[in-house]
């Protein structure tokens, strides 16, 4: 049954990542907005919001992998400690 604990390290890693990294790149997005002017009528005025969603959406994805990564060392370096 400790292999349901080593999931539920993974999966809490994977999402811990996902959070951190949307919320980084949603506050990169919304610093880089921050300095944007539009330069003429052809320039749309929500440009920034679709820099700071994508940002978001990379974040996201980025802090996924990487918190399942971390996850899945953390469970393998617990279950070889444990194994002996």
């Amino acid at each position: 049954m400790k292999i349901l604990s080593y999931i539920g390290i993974s999966l809490a890693g994977l999402l811990a990542g996902a959070v951190m990294g949307a919320l980084g790149g949603l506050l990169l997005g919304w610093f880089l907005a921050l300095g944007f002017h539009k330069h003429g009528p052809s320039d749309p005025g929500d440009a920034p919001a679709y820099v700071a969603f994508g940002l978001m959406l990379v974040g996201a994805c980025l802090g996924a992998i990487a918190g399942v990564v971390v996850g899945i060392i953390y469970s393998v370096r617990l279950a070889h400690r444990e194994g002996g």
